[in-house]
């Protein structure tokens, strides 16, 4: 809860209840949390699994970053379903079904276990209280699930998260990242217009196509929301004023990584301000795709700056902890699939 939500629920003044709740938040070890099932490490990227019931598990990702200049820092990436329900063929977690939504606790709850996890590997001091003191900077909605399929509890974990008695992360620290519902944006949208600080929300896109047809082979949410209609929703979105949209792009050989599909995405992305992300494929368990190789990605990047596009390559991370962009989902956990006595078929059990 936002400390106005926690002082509602115990009837009494927020001002009555400020010291407990900052204590309650900053405190690293104030109150009993969901336990840690798996915890895997491998230079620098932790991935932890956090126990919700009913034999499901939460799937985060802490991930180390510098930058060109020397600064270093980490990045979390939290997840707001258990599984997806979009179908992204390209995606671990999108083979596994939608199990459930995360509840607003559980979606805050893994960026404070993770804070945990970095004051028991490391020696950073606890005070005074800063939302970076753990050298966690940025929280990405970009783990298991569709977050405006889970919109209510994404928005109100957002609101926790950056509560200033609580956690206290900047609006500008935090992205959320969709493959396109057109209406999640619309409906963030009314936030932003009603809040205006919530312009500072980031909004990244996975786009991963430069046309209609190989985009619906590959991300079946193209056929509700087809990229000229995506286009248009994000130019109508009250972007702020300095602000960029993140455009994700998955390279698959032979799939999506030729010089024409840079000529496309770049026309289709000339009149957004946004930065382009190139992110090599990682592998799945029975991958059905290749990764591109190392030219064809950077021919893809130089084609896309001759255009005048801002690009730039993500470094693979976490790859061997099943942890890299597209790799999270516990194969153990996926819906059972039927066969549908009719046809003889498989059917999945959770069609939708």
């Amino acid at each position: 809860m936002t400390l106005a939500e926690y002082a509602a629920a115990r009837s009494t003044h927020p001002q009555a209840l400020r010291s407990e709740y900052v204590q309650l938040f900053r405190d690293s070890t104030a109150a009993p949390l969901a336990p840690v099932t798996r915890c895997e490490e491998h230079e620098g990227v932790v991935k932890f699994c956090l126990d919700v019931g009913s034999g499901l598990e939460t799937e985060s990702v802490i991930i180390p970053m510098d930058s060109y200049r020397g600064s270093k820092w980490h990045t979390l990436c939290v997840s707001t379903q258990v599984g997806c329900r979009m179908g992204c063929t390209f995606c671990e977690t999108g083979r596994m079904g939608l199990m459930r939504n995360l509840t607003i606790e559980e979606i805050v709850t893994q960026r404070i276990v993770a804070r945990r996890l970095r004051h028991q590997r490391t020696s950073l001091p606890t005070r005074p209280y800063s939302y970076f003191r753990d050298g966690i900077r940025n929280v990405v909605f970009m783990g298991m699930g569709e977050p405006f399929d889970n919109f209510d509890n994404l928005v109100g974990a957002i609101r926790v998260l950056n509560e200033p008695n609580g956690l206290a992360i900047p609006l500008t620290q935090m992205t959320v990242s969709t493959v396109g519902r057109i209406d999640g944006l619309q409906q963030l949208a009314d936030i932003v217009r009603r809040e205006p600080s919530w312009a500072n929300l980031r909004i990244a896109l996975s786009l991963n196509a430069s046309n209609d047809a190989v985009r619906t082979q590959i991300m079946p949410i193209n056929k509700s929301a087809p990229l000229a209609e995506l286009q248009r929703a994000l130019l109508d979105y009250p972007l702020a004023r300095r602000g960029l949209y993140l455009i994700e792009y998955v390279m698959l050989a032979g799939v999506n990584d030729s010089v024409e599909d840079a000529d496309a995405v770049a026309d289709w992305c000339r009149p957004l301000r946004c930065v382009v992300n190139l992110i090599p494929y990682n592998p799945q368990r029975d991958a059905a795709y290749a990764t591109s190789d190392d030219a064809t990605v950077f021919r893809f990047l130089r084609r896309l700056r001759s255009h005048g596009i801002f690009v730039k390559r993500r470094v693979t991370q976490g790859r061997n902890l099943m942890g890299a962009c597209g790799q999270l989902g516990n194969p153990e956990l996926r819906r059972p699939r039927r066969t549908n006595r009719a046809a003889g078929e498989p059917v999945d059990s959770n069609p939708a």
